[in-house]
């Protein structure tokens, strides 16, 4: 399920956007969190603290349209930090033909009833901007209620597995109405902070914060050590049995690992452990070669 509509116990509750392509790539969500005024999370702050916005800009934009006597609405905003009181008009360029794409996907979906259905709307979202279309007319409501939250403060942004149990299923965007929120989905963002913040520390501990720094990247310059995403993973927080087990299929002595995306070759992306990453970027290895090594 890539985007929806957050409908629980027959209340509307938020909009997903669909799956993050940001933490692929480590861009993150942090000129959009600036945009709404949301403050930084941390060890001491961590929860829904750190996901609610305390400042609504002008560039966030609700318009309702009529297409083909359908009731539409999109909300979006292109602003980044610097533009954050003006207002923009012109759409993403994702979202210029929101209202046929969405008429489009209701006729496939009607055409193709084995697929997975989706909600009547379209989404895109980056590092410091997103938008929604929909198409309806409880989705048209749906939407103006998130706008108003917005107007009130009362939105939590915050990048939300839909599928925890999936093991191919990616964070998405999610835009919530704070004072809807179910005590599960609050000890969830509760839950992933405490799992992020420790697996932050326990990088650290082992050295390979310090090792990254010093030697990936290198500012684009060196192609050897240059990647697009280094991104640490616990093998399996919550269960230390397994952990072990899974360790040793691994064999690694460590308790992440790490995803890589793209970097010395282009076929390289995937699941590496601490010992392999640690050898390439202090090394004059190709990970590649390293890993046929083993």
């Amino acid at each position: 399920m890539d985007y929806c509509l957050w409908i629980i116990d027959n209340k509307f509750v938020g909009v997903s956007l669909g799956h993050d392509y940001c933490a692929e790539h480590e861009w993150g969500i942090s000129e959009m969190k600036s945009l709404f005024g949301i403050r930084e999370g941390g060890s001491k702050n961590m929860g829904i603290k750190s996901r609610v916005i305390t400042t609504c800009p002008r560039s966030l934009i609700f318009k309702e349209e009529i297409f083909k006597k359908q009731k539409c609405a999109i909300l979006f905003t292109q602003a980044k930090t610097w533009l954050k009181d003006v207002e923009i008009e012109t759409l993403p360029n994702a979202l210029e033909d929101y209202k046929s794409d969405i008429g489009f996907n209701i006729k496939y979906y009607s055409e193709h009833p084995q697929s997975q259905p989706k909600d009547p709307m379209v989404c895109a979202w980056d590092s410091h901007s997103f938008g929604v279309g929909v198409m309806g007319e409880k989705e048209v409501v749906y939407l103006k209620e998130l706008y108003d939250a917005f107007l009130n403060e009362n939105v939590a942004i915050a990048t939300i597995n839909l599928m925890p149990n999936n093991p191919f299923s990616n964070n998405s965007l999610s835009l919530l109405i704070v004072d809807r929120l179910p005590q599960e989905a609050l000890d969830n963002m509760y839950n992933a902070d405490k799992e992020y913040y420790s697996r932050v520390d326990y990088e650290k501990k082992i050295g390979m914060t310090k090792i990254k720094e010093k030697y990936g990247n290198k500012n684009g310059c060196d192609k050897l050590h240059y990647y697009m995403a280094c991104s640490a993973k616990w093998i399996d927080y919550n269960d230390a049995i397994n952990r072990e087990k899974r360790k040793k299929e691994l064999k690694t002595k460590y308790d992440i690992q790490y995803w890589i995306n793209y970097s010395d070759d282009d076929n390289n992306s995937g699941w590496y452990t601490v010992e392999e990453i640690k050898e390439w970027l202090t090394g004059n290895k190709k990970l590649t070669e390293i890993r046929k090594a083993k």
